[in-house]
């Protein structure tokens, strides 16, 4: 049968390969996709008028003339194989995003290129010289794939391009000049590892990304006072030295090797997100970080005491690595902070006054194994997480009664004692090992959300939930008979796994639940107000 006259999208299947005779597609489609195999020659009139969007499939290999795809064409897809000379007149003046497969190596000719195009993506085997004249002063992006080495004269890219990315293979010379005036992104493939000269990059540009090979010193004057985002990748280990940096940068990355002394004077006052890569383990010194500085991420190897004045009064956020593993001294974290996270080594105690009362998430990494004495954590915390090793009794009034959210990992399996929750919490996740009886009085009245792990089969007493808890959730092993009146009314969701086998009796569940969750069944029960 025919395609119906308000068909607006096609997709053809994967096997898909006959010739489209005329008149088979409506021109009310404006979106047409052709599936893997579709490797046929597309005759003039075959594609409908009001195309908007057409996308070729993997196998498509043919010479597309001109006159074939239409006026209303905007953004256009070739695939995989396809490596095919397009002439001057084949793309129609309407299109604006162009993307070329895998395997297109043809060099573009002047006028090929429609006026109105501004995104263009080259795939990864194309490795042409740009010619003179070839890219539209319509272009704001340009893409080129891994294979791509090809010196880019001055005046080859357009006055309009705002974003270009040289892929993996790249490594020549830039030459001042080259980059256009309006270029505010710039990205280098893993293989370019030349100087960058002063003057050779543009005065609007506000993200650079040095990629995997780079380890060229960056000499003052390099880098434009438009750069806000500078990213370095894998093999970047300079030192940076002071006046290099623009007062423009608001985020830095280094990459996984950088292991250098950040010296005073070195990071700008407008800097608010630092992050050190895998390898950098030297000492922060007073002084070198600025007062701008809002959030910082030390990597894996980062081992170093934290000296007091060492981190910034403006700090919110601050991530340590899997490998720190120092004590931290009372005053060394400020007032500012809000959020802290431990990595996986972390497992010293920590001190009553050294965590500030500004903090409002604490994460603990998986080896974490301490007593946490009552004094230690802020009242201003609200979540607090513990990771895999975590296995100590949590003593009454250890944690603040600001906490909303807890979360214990793996290994906790204690006793909860009454009292030893405070009665702001919300929400208390326990993890795998968790199989400890819950007596009446454990959980305050303020808990809304309470998910038991895969270990968990106790009976739990009537008494027991809150009269606040909306969600509960038992793990795979739970398989407790639920007597009536163990259930509060308050509960609209219940979640039980796969080895639960109990019959539930008539006065079980409560009437205002909504979704309940039988293995991998969940009904809809309704509501009842």
């Amino acid at each position: 049968g025919s395609l119906p006259n308000n068909l607006t999208t096609l997709t053809l299947s994967r096997y898909f390969n006959q010739v489209v005779p005329l008149g088979t597609l409506p021109n009310s489609i404006t979106t047409l996709t052709f599936g893997r195999s579709f490797n046929q020659v597309i005759t003039p009139g075959t594609l409908p008028n009001n195309l908007t969007t057409l996308t070729f499939g993997e196998c498509f290999n043919q010479v597309v003339p001109p006159s074939i795809l239409p006026n209303s064409l905007t953004t256009l897809t070739f695939g995989y194989f396809f490596n095919q000379v397009v002439l001057p007149g084949t793309l129609p003046n309407s299109l604006t995003t162009l993307t070329f497969g895998n395997e297109f190596n043809q060099v573009v000719l002047p006028d090929t290129l429609p006026n109105r195009l501004t995104t263009l993506t080259f795939g990864n085997e194309f490795d042409q010289v740009v010619l003179l004249g070839t890219l539209p002063n319509s272009l704001t992006k340009l893409t080129f794939g891994d294979s791509f080495n090809r010196v880019v004269l001055p005046d080859t890219l357009p006055n309009s391009l705002t974003s270009l990315t040289l892929s993996s293979c790249f490594n020549q010379v830039v030459l001042p000049g080259t980059l256009p005036n309006r270029l505010t992104t710039l990205t280098f493939g893993r293989c370019f590892k030349h100087a960058v000269t002063p003057g050779t990059l543009p005065n609007s540009l506000t993200t650079l990304t040095l990629t995997n090979f780079f380890n060229q010193i960056v000499l003052p004057g390099t880098l434009p006072n438009s750069l806000t985002t500078l990213t370095f990748r894998n093999e970047f280990d300079q030192v940076v030295p002071p006046g290099t940096l623009p007062n423009s940068l608001t985020t830095l990355t280094f990459g996984n090797k950088f292991d250098q002394v950040v010296l005073p004077g070195s990071l700008p006052n407008s800097l608010t997100t630092l992050t050190f890569g895998y390898g950098f383990n030297q000492i922060v010194l007073p002084g070198s970080l600025p007062n701008s500085l809002i959030t910082l991420t030390f990597g894996d190897k980062f081992n170093q005491i934290v000296l007091p004045g060492s981190l910034p009064n403006s700090l919110t956020k601050l991530t340590f690595g899997d490998g720190f593993n120092q004590e931290v001294l009372p005053d060394t974290l400020p007032n500012s902070l809000t959020t802290l996270i431990f990595g996986g080594f972390f497992d010293q105690a920590v001190l009553p006054g050294s965590l500030p009362n500004s903090l409002t998430t604490l994460t603990f990494g998986d080896e974490f194994n301490q007593v946490v004495l009552p004094g230690t954590l802020p009242n201003s915390l609200t979540t607090l997480t513990f990771g895999r090793s975590f296995n100590q009794v949590v003593l009454p009034d250890s944690l603040p009664n600001s906490l909303t959210t807890l979360t214990f990992g793996r290994s906790f399996n204690r006793v909860v004692l009454p009292g030893s929750l405070p009665n702001s919490l919300k929400t208390l996740t326990f993890g795998d090992l968790f199989n400890q009886v819950v007596p009446p009085g454990s959980l305050p009245n303020t808990l809304t959300t309470l998910t038991f792990g895969r270990s968990f089969n106790r009976v739990v007493l009537p008494g027991t939930l809150p009269n606040s808890l909306t969600t509960l959730t038992f793990g795979r092993s739970f398989n407790q008979e639920v007597l009536p009146g163990t259930l509060p009314n308050s509960l609209t969701t219940l979640t039980l796994r796969r080895y639960f086998k109990q019959e539930f009796l008539p006065p079980s569940l409560p009437d205002r639940l909504i979704t309940l969750t039988l293995g991998p069944t969940k009904f809809y029960i309704g509501i009842t107000i």
